[in-house]
Formats: structure tokens, sequence, C-alpha cells
């Protein structure tokens, strides 16, 4: 019977391949490992960073929403109480799109917790503009008080979810190479004031803010181009020149931004009875803005006597009073 030749060059050989496959494996876990580990790492630090941004532009927001409601009464104007909240609205959500990033599971519960806080800021910053715009506008009477509580209560669920990131999600990190912000203590609601967010307070001090309801005024006021320099039997005189135009200044007098104002021009020369109109429509002003409208070269002969008149449209204008301007004027001959 034949046996088989023992051949310990072939199994070394054998050996030795394990041996690199099982070092290569080794090698490749290894590195598997460290890639994991770093990107892990790199998370978790960007996690941190943003959620201290975030923190600190929420601080930002409670503050000018504290102010805000602060100041509501007789010395704020409605242009301002609308400027705040709308900026604490837009301050909360830049903040919430900062943690919007992909974490490692192992700080989950830290971004889930401050997330949380942070959804629910955004959402009772919001309301709380919306509620109040409705209230000042008038459109919200019955139930403004509960709808402003419901708005108050999801800043108070984003205030208790914070704290518990803070005093819970924080302490049980367990991590020695990430250094972890130190982040401030963010409340919407701040607790020394209560009777600040009451909102049957709130409602009765919007309520009562004369200068918070909504008022819709354009003014305007002429002149011609060039200006009269003198008189002539108490009529304005204006100097010839080359050209001749009227230019009108349009303030918007009200608290509401106005669009779609109409400036109408008529033009009568009272010596023949012709008329000359024309008109045009500016871009929105905003409540307190001022803009300037020309109505240049104009066919006004020398030595004619005229009247212009200019006047300012808006709907529900609540003063009619202001919304026109006329001169009567002579335009110099030639000298």
């Amino acid at each position: 019977m034949a046996y088989r030749a023992y051949q310990p060059a072939r199994r070394n050989r054998r050996r030795r391949w394990l041996l690199i496959v099982l070092t290569l494996v080794a090698v490749i876990a290894a590195i598997a490992f460290l890639v994991s580990r770093q990107t892990e790492q790199r998370g978790t630090v960007e996690f941190y960073a943003a959620a201290d941004a975030s923190s600190m532009m929420h601080e930002s927001a409670s503050v000018t929403l504290n102010s805000a409601l602060e100041r509501i009464g007789p010395l704020m104007t409605r242009q301002e109480l609308t400027r705040s909240l709308s900026d604490v609205t837009a301050e909360a959500a830049e903040a919430d799109s900062m943690l919007d990033l992909e974490v490692p599971a192992t700080i989950g519960r830290e971004y889930g917790s401050i997330s949380a806080a942070s959804g629910s800021w955004v959402s009772g910053s919001a309301e709380i503009e919306r509620v109040i715009t409705a209230i000042m506008d008038g459109d919200l009477t019955t139930g403004a008080e509960i709808e402003l509580q419901n708005a108050l209560d999801m800043l108070r669920v984003g205030d208790v979810g914070y704290q518990q990131f803070l005093t819970v999600a924080l302490v049980d990190v367990e991590t020695t190479d990430i250094t972890i912000p130190s982040f401030g203590a963010v409340r919407y609601i701040h607790m020394e004031d209560p009777g600040l967010y009451d909102a049957q307070n709130l409602v009765l001090k919007i309520q009562s803010a004369y200068n918070l309801a909504p008022r819709h005024n354009v003014g305007i006021v002429g002149m011609t181009v060039p200006e009269p320099i003198g008189e002539r039997g108490g009529i304005p005189l204006v100097p010839f020149s080359e050209t001749i135009g009227l230019q009108a200044i349009v303030t918007n007098e009200g608290n509401e931004a106005e669009s779609d104002i109409e400036i109408d021009l008529l033009v009568v020369s009272v010596d023949t009875g012709e008329s000359i109109t024309d008109s045009r429509t500016i871009d929105p002003i905003e409540g307190g803005a001022a803009t300037t409208v020309t109505f240049a070269e104009l066919d006004l002969a020398p030595g004619g006597l005229y009247q212009a008149t200019m006047t300012a449209r808006i709907p529900l204008d609540n003063d009619l009073d202001n919304n026109t301007w006329t001169l009567t004027f002579i335009r110099n001959e030639e000298s």
C-alpha cells in the first residue's frame, strides 16, 4: 500500500497564507474601528458645537421676547412690537435649524432632549406672534386668552425639556476626549416675573393699548420744481426754467406698511380750462416712512395761472384730511 509523501514545505506555505489572511483581517478590522471611532467622535464634537450655538441663539431670542412683552403699553408702537415678535420667531427658527444634523447613536438621548426643547420653543414663539398679531388686529377676541395660554405653554415645555438636557442628559455623558461646552440656562418664560407671562394680563394690556391697533393713514405735501421765489398779486410765482415739474412727498403716517399707494395729479389752467392728468402707483412704504414722487417736464405755458392738485389714495384710510395737496401758482415768463 502506497502512502502520500510528507510535504512540510506545502503545509508551511498554507500556514503562512492563513497567517497573512488573518493579519489582513485584523488590520482591516482595526482600521474600520478607528474610522468608526473617529467618525463618531467627529459627529459628537459637531453636535455639541451646534447645540451650544443653538442654545445661545435661543437665549438671545428669549431676551428679545421678554423685553417686548415688558414694554407692551402706551409707549410701545405697533411697528416695534411686530418687529420684535418677528425677530423672536426668526431667531428661534434659525437656532432650531442648527440642530438639523446626523449624530452618533451614543448621544441620541442628548440630541433628542435638546431637539425636543428647541422644537417647542419654535412652535411657541411662532404661535405667540400669530396670536398677539390677531389680538392687535381685532381678529381674535373670543378665545384669545386660551390661545395665548397654549402658546406660552409651548415655551414652558421647551424650558422643561432644556432643563432635562442640562441636568439629566449631559450629566450621564461618559467621555474623556471631548470637551462639553458650558451651556447657558436658557428660559423663554422667566420665573422671576411670572405675571409677565400671564395670558389674561397680556390680552388686557394688548387690547387696551390704542397705539397697537392697526391705523392706515397716508399724507401728501408737494412743491413745484423749481420752487416759487416770490409772489405776484399774492399768488406764488415760479421762476422760468427750461422745464417745470411737481414733486410729492408721500408719508405713511399710520402704523402698518402700505402698498398700492396711488398718487393722482391734476393741473388745471385757470386761463384756458385745459388740464393735465397723471397717476403713479408707488412701492410699499413702512409705517412712519416717506418717499418722493416726481412728475417732471409738465407742459405749462410761461405766464399762465395754474392750480395743481395731488392726491394720495389707499384703501381704508383712517384720516382723509391729509390726502390732498393743492397749490395755485403762476409760471413766470421768460425774461
